[in-house]
């Protein structure tokens, strides 16, 4: 008898498993210089995980690899990664850790049950970030930056692309508005978004064919239905974005094909003429409610998910293959070294500018987006993280002033932001890290 693999899996060897695995090590050095903590997630998880929180999309009903064990329990080979993740992070009450700054990352293969092609396969690896924090645009702002600036080491041809679902209440309101519409139109839709239309009417909207119908021009728009507070939460999204030179498209059609998410979501794809039609790279958004769907407490996320083998393969058509660059031995030291603090909300602006600056200079900097600490209150919570390197307001200057501390060595320096070129700081601030 002849052994064949299995239909849409694939065996690796020789370039293209180095590039895979040089992929897999610059995400596990450049998310554990972010903050990341790394973790490790079961490929088995309960069937009911992801038919209680993704019951009506294509993954449940069409993709799940879904069996019954020995001990007759419904056991799925997971989908993806955040409903895992989400689950782990309520049942260990990773919650409660006040030495982690709720920033989580993790890799390895998941499962569809697919029509393979290239770029899609039933088995594939994916590498996540997930990053519990409140709902504040700057948090959703960090992970774009970070899930941008990543995909740039290996490509330039890439394009983000942004779009508001709204609150609960937006979502709502606008999905029965979209559905009144179509139904009026509804012997020109597909067979597949005629079913859509009664269990989830926003993937109609970024259905491959269905979505360039004629009547799809004329109708309601999402973004006419979101609330003041989700349309200013967008608003200063995109306006954070911009004054970091991060380059973006607002895509009204951008819905994201996985139930949970809300406010904001977004994709990187590839511009280029290799990738074809499966060319986004990541995709990601905000998560409010999962955490206390699944038994945690009331906390909103945000994160993406990134199609490794997709990208291996853009790289090898592509032939940018970036050995010969340093990027992988760049990070000096894999752990946060910096904490900073701003005084006020109108300070983060600038401030969440220069963190990223000192990132590309390779200090692994976390900035604190609590607003207004006491002293007191900024040395307890660097103790708490055993963080020595610490920037924050300096209340006893007379000048709008910060300073910059080492609480192992007592060394201080007065930072002038608005006067002083920041290249200069971020040079004494790498002098200071490293003594």
């Amino acid at each position: 008898m002849e052994y064949k693999r299995i239909k849409g899996t694939r065996d690796i060897c020789g370039r293209e498993a180095r590039v895979q695995q040089y992929l897999k090590t610059l995400f596990f050095l450049e998310t554990t210089s972010f903050g990341c903590d790394w973790i490790e997630l079961p490929i088995l998880e309960s069937a009911e995980l992801f038919r209680r929180n993704l019951e009506t999309s294509d993954i449940v009903k069409k993709e799940m690899y879904e069996f019954e064990d020995k001990g007759k329990r419904k056991v799925t080979l997971r989908p993806e990664g955040t409903a895992g993740f989400v689950r782990a992070f309520v049942e260990n009450k990773w919650y409660a850790d006040t030495t982690s700054f709720k920033k989580f990352a993790y890799l390895g293969p998941m499962f569809r049950y697919e029509q393979p092609q290239k770029g899609r396969y039933r088995q594939f690896n994916q590498a996540g970030v997930e990053f519990l924090c409140d709902k504040n645009p700057f948090n959703d702002a960090e992970i774009i930056i970070f899930a941008y600036t990543f995909l740039q080491k290996f490509t330039p041809n890439i394009k983000l692309k942004l779009n508001s679902l709204g609150d609960n209440e937006t979502r709502a309101q606008y999905q029965q508005a979209l559905k009144n519409y179509l139904t009026k139109h509804k012997k020109q839709l597909s067979p597949l978004s005629q079913e859509r239309l009664e269990t989830n009417v926003l993937r109609i909207l970024d259905d491959k064919v269905d979505s360039k119908l004629e009547i799809m021009d004329n109708a309601p728009k999402l973004e006419s239905y979101l609330t003041p507070n989700s349309k200013a939460y967008f608003e200063k999204l995109k306006t954070i974005l911009a004054a970091n030179g991060i380059d973006f498209e607002q895509d009204d059609k951008l819905v994201r094909g996985l139930d949970y998410y809300d406010e904001v979501v977004f994709e990187i794809v590839s511009q280029s003429d290799q990738s074809g039609s499966q060319n986004t790279l990541i995709g990601g958004g905000r998560y409010s409610n999962l955490v206390s769907e699944l038994g945690g407490p009331q906390l909103s996320a945000c994160g993406f998910a990134l199609g490794v083998d997709r990208l291996v393969d853009l790289l090898l058509e592509e032939e940018t293959l970036p050995f010969v660059n340093s990027h992988l031995f760049k990070v000096h030291n894999q752990s946060i070294d910096l904490l900073m603090f701003v005084q006020s909300e109108s300070d983060l602006d600038w401030a969440f500018k220069f963190v990223f600056q000192a990132r590309k200079e390779s200090i692994n900097i976390e900035l604190i987006k609590d607003t207004g600490l006491k002293t007191k209150k900024i040395f307890e919570r660097a103790n708490r993280y055993q963080i020595h390197n610490l920037i924050f307001f300096d209340s006893f200057a007379s000048t709008n002033t910060y300073l910059y501390k080492n609480t192992q060595t007592n060394a201080k320096v007065t930072l002038d932001f608005n006067n002083v070129d920041w290249n200069q700081i971020i040079e004494m601030l790498k002098l200071n890290i490293k003594a």
